[in-house]
């Protein structure tokens, strides 16, 4: 928004050149943007549903999302507490105690979570085999 109110956007690779007056952006075409903008960022996530493809996923698969939804959350959550857990059962030689019985509980339960995920995905059609890759897709950090 301040790039196209100011009309000032330097081009990463050569930080002299300005490309918003190489545009040539009037003044009504400059306010029509930031309003724009204005209204995406008010409007928040639920702009999404603007898109007819998500639209119609929603609308036509709503146990999906939803199941989709709180397993994701539980991944994290469980993900979280495993590397939470790996941290306090580091020694001195950074080897992790994988006897510790909340270590093992978390990594059970996470790659319990992965396949079933990874079946759901295959009975869908998908050709994703691996559940470091569906790990990798969900984007649990």
């Amino acid at each position: 928004m301040t790039a196209i109110s100011f009309s000032q956007l330097p081009y990463y690779m050569t930080p002299d050149r300005n490309l918003m007056t190489e545009r040539g952006l009037k003044f009504e075409q400059q306010r029509v943007l930031v309003s724009f903008i204005t209204e995406i960022i008010e409007e928040g996530p639920i702009i999404l549903l603007r898109l007819n493809k998500i639209r119609q996923a929603v609308i036509g698969h709503p146990e999906q999302l939803l199941w989709y939804s709180k397993f994701r959350t539980e991944l994290e959550m469980v993900h979280y507490k495993y590397d939470n857990r790996i941290i306090r059962c580091v020694d001195s030689n950074f080897m992790v105690d994988e006897t510790d019985t909340i270590v093992q509980a978390c990594d059970k339960r996470i790659n319990e979570m992965l396949l079933e995920v990874l079946c759901h995905m295959r009975l869908e059609g998908s050709s994703v085999n691996d559940v470091n890759k569906v790990f990798e897709m969900m984007h649990i950090r």
